[in-house]
């Protein structure tokens, strides 16, 4: 039964129904009063009290941040939702407000990096949409907050892809640059990102326990995707490896990459990277497309794509989901493939 009371020099309405915690608003004017009572007294005969929380988007970011613990990139995008919705109610949130704030996402500049002062990238828009879509999953779920995902937008086109290889004469200008480069760590470092198709990231932390020096096989316990996953390193980089474990096994508390004369690792390539394309004379080349020339080479080779997207970590479908039970086998069999096709590509080039 709703009751409608003078409350100083403004109007109380309180509700209060069997089986459900008594809810009360001081309004303005009687008239104000008396219409939420009415729409929260339907909303309790319907079972629909999502429209009645005084949750906001702040409280949902708040919450998932402290139940979460997400990485503190992620923690930058939040803050960025928070204050662009964080005021506005979960109730009262709508898709015109998401896209509202993706625009002014759109505006912001890449703050590091090669592609540092640029506006971010459609796909990188995209993610942080996906970010707050997860909270807002979250508190439909899990905590009973909302009832729509006003993040489920149209999303961005990306056109990422990229076709940057190296050609013969540049890939041996590089191979060159980087032996004659003054950190020894830099020459390895490139070669297993090349062999592997890892991330740098994942090659910045390997360490010599999630490696088998006599076959090549790594387990990569942290990725981007946060999931597990196995490659195999052959050729020329696991050669290298070897006789890198010689001389480095004992070096940066277990990582093999590290800075020779710092003495920290993991190892930061970045600088050490653009010096030796800038002495290779090579441009428009990132450390990432290395990454793309293992995957180019691998499909080239005749490798089915989702044993290659295996590899690769490239986990963009469910498909994969499928395959998760080839392990070792399957690494290997991508990393042949690589190795094959590299060395028939010197060859060729050597003619």
């Amino acid at each position: 039964m709703a009751s409608i009371r003078k409350y100083r020099d403004k109007w109380r309405a309180e509700v209060r129904r069997q089986g459900h915690k008594p809810m009360s608003k001081v309004f303005i004017t009687k008239k104000a009063a008396q219409k939420w009572a009415k729409e929260t007294e339907v909303a309790i005969e319907s079972g629909d009290l999502h429209n009645l929380t005084n949750k906001t988007v702040s409280d949902a970011i708040g919450r998932y941040k402290e139940e979460e613990k997400p990485k503190a990139y992620h923690v930058t995008v939040l803050n960025f939702w928070d204050k662009e919705l964080g005021r506005r109610k979960l109730s009262q949130i709508r898709r015109a407000h998401v896209i509202e704030a993706r625009k002014a996402l759109l505006t912001n500049l890449v703050q590091k990096g090669p592609n540092k002062g640029k506006p971010l990238a459609p796909s990188t828009v995209n993610r942080r949409v996906a970010l707050l879509s997860k909270v807002f999953r979250i508190a439909i779920e899990e905590w009973d907050w909302a009832r729509d995902n006003p993040c489920h937008v149209r999303a961005l086109p990306e056109h990422n892809e990229r076709d940057r290889l190296l050609s013969g004469a540049e890939q041996q200008a590089l191979y060159e640059a980087l032996k004659k480069h003054s950190e020894p760590s830099l020459y390895p470092f490139v070669m297993v990102a090349l062999y592997t198709g890892m991330r740098a990231s994942e090659v910045q932390r390997l360490k010599w326990q999630d490696l088998d020096i006599e076959t090549g096989h790594i387990q990569i316990k942290v990725s981007k995707n946060n999931e597990k996953r196995s490659v195999v390193v052959g050729g020329e980089a696991l050669e290298l490896l070897k006789t890198w474990r010689k001389e480095k096994a004992l070096k940066w508390q277990g990582y093999v990459f590290g800075n020779s004369y710092t003495g920290k690792a993991p190892y930061n390539y970045r600088a050490h990277w653009k010096e030796a394309k800038e002495a290779a004379g090579i441009e428009d080349f990132r450390f990432h497309d290395l990454r793309h020339a293992f995957t180019t080479a691998a499909l080239t080779a005749g490798m089915n794509p989702v044993m290659v997207q295996l590899v690769t970590g490239h986990k963009s479908s469910q498909m994969l989901k499928r395959y998760s039970h080839l392990t070792k086998d399957v690494a290997a069999q991508v990393s042949a493939s690589f190795v094959a096709s590299t060395e028939l590509a010197g060859q060729t080039n050597g003619e």
